[in-house]
């Protein structure tokens, strides 16, 4: 279904709560009550803002479809840094970015491509963090690499990061514009029933008390300065958009990735998962090779039961380093048997089942929880620095809000060395509205581990 049968399928159920509202009032022979009274004023302010978007998305579509007249090959499904496939890929020499300054130095073809373009960038210019960066130029080893040869440019090496597996394991949700602060509300004290001691007699009786959890929005934003000759010069503009965008995404998603599970609630930094945690579980162990993996399970059910017995339901993911579950993987029993096996083995008695071999994401399951394995656990915690904690999680408890990701790029202040400045941002907050769902399991049996 379209955006333009959704808006009318909308704006037809609202047309038929008000006439209800109506028929009902006629048919008593009277006029509308109060509870009408204030319904009808809020259909009929839904109804407004229903009918001014319906008439954009006409207008959208018209726009779309004179643009499909005039030139039928400019038609196509979206991909990763672009909503029209045929404008702005690797195989086109049209530019996003290059587009984008093309216009501001009057260029009318480079702005109709941007208007066919549907992505809308915003101008918003309230970042709050402007992180440091490097110039790149032509120059080797600062991204002269991706002008010659046309063969070589969509072969680049990317840089290697971690993902954010834990991040997108929590729930997600929009953030809601023109927000700095996002107040969760939370009963403090419940209610309370108690037994009647004699018919007749008082009821127990028990306040609500109540209070809010705060989650500040935060911006994380990052720039790169390039020459003006990375687009003129290159053989194929267009794929300098997909290691940029790329680039600048995937550093956005390991920021995103670590502070969900790192950050520490100060220096504008959101409260992470192991900051937040209720509950410590120490596992003291001074050789944990020797049956390791055993003494660790035990230490996870304890973690599990802990968050069981405080926030009354049960965790929904084990957290851990890629380090650590491989050390687990190879651990034996006491007559040589691996206590991890793969699911294809069909296993009998075995402490935790390997899916796959994943170094991001879901590897497998323990106690009947899936585990996530993320690069972005610390590896360097404890008194030797050399500990690597353990997060067990009711994941649906902490709320990730997301802005979308915003790219834009520039020409002015830099025009004088022939460079631009492409940067992207996004706001996001972090709420964990319940921190007995939140466990961590650290101590000397998670030092660095040996194979």
């Amino acid at each position: 279904m379209s955006l333009i049968d959704d808006l009318d399928t909308r704006k037809t159920e609202i047309l038929g709560d008000l006439k209800k509202i109506v028929d009902t009032a006629d048919h008593f022979g009277r006029g509308l009550s109060s509870g009408e009274m204030v319904k009808e004023k809020a259909l009929t302010k839904n109804l407004k803002a229903v009918s001014k978007k319906l008439k954009e998305a006409h207008s959208a579509d018209e726009l779309r479809g004179r643009i499909a007249k005039a030139d039928p090959t400019l038609t196509g499904t979206g991909n990763f840094y672009t909503s029209d496939s045929n404008i702005y890929n690797p195989e086109s020499r049209d530019s996003y970015f290059f587009d984008q300054y093309k216009s501001g130095q009057g260029d009318s073809g480079a702005r109709e491509r941007l208007d066919r373009h549907s992505m809308q960038f915003r101008a918003d210019e309230r970042t709050r963090n402007v992180p440091e960066f490097r110039a790149a130029s032509t120059t080797a080893g600062a991204g002269g690499e991706f002008a010659p040869p046309i063969w070589l440019i969509d072969k680049y090496i990317a840089a290697v990061r971690p993902a954010r597996a834990t991040a997108d394991a929590v729930t997600k949700l929009p953030l809601p514009p023109g927000q700095d602060l996002i107040n969760v509300p939370k009963i403090a004290t419940g209610t309370a029933v108690a037994l009647q001691n004699l018919n007749n007699s008082g009821v127990n009786i028990q306040d609500i008390t109540t209070t809010t959890v705060a989650a500040p929005v935060l911006t994380v934003a990052g720039g790169l300065v390039f020459s003006l000759q990375m687009f003129e010069q290159s053989p194929m503009a267009g794929g300098i958009d997909k290691v940029i965008l790329s680039d600048l995404a995937a550093d956005y998603a390991r920021q995103i990735g670590s502070l969900v599970i790192n950050g520490t609630g100060l220096s504008g930094q959101p409260t992470g998962l192991l900051t937040a945690a209720a509950s410590t579980i120490a596992y003291t162990d001074a050789t944990p090779g020797f049956m390791g993996a055993g003494k660790l399970y035990a230490k996870i059910g304890q973690t599990i039961q802990q968050i069981q017995t405080t926030r009354f339901l049960a965790p929904t993911v084990i957290v851990m380093h890629p380090r650590r579950w491989a050390w687990c993987a190879v651990q034996v029993d006491s007559a040589g048997r691996a206590v991890i096996l793969p699911n294809s083995n069909g296993p009998l008695n075995a402490s935790a089942v390997q899916m796959s071999g994943n170094a991001e994401g879901y590897v497998g399951t323990m106690f009947g929880l899936p585990v996530i394995v993320d690069p972005n656990i610390p590896i360097n915690t404890g008194v030797g620095a050399n500990q690597d904690p353990i997060i067990v999680l009711r994941a649906e408890d902490t709320w990730l809000y997301e802005g979308p990701l915003n790219l834009q790029v520039f020409s002015e202040t830099y025009s004088n060395n022939l460079s631009l400045f492409a940067r992207v941002y996004a706001y996001f907050a972090l709420a964990n509205r319940l921190n007995s769902s939140i466990a961590v399991i650290n101590g000397t049996g998670l030092v660095a581990p040996t194979f």
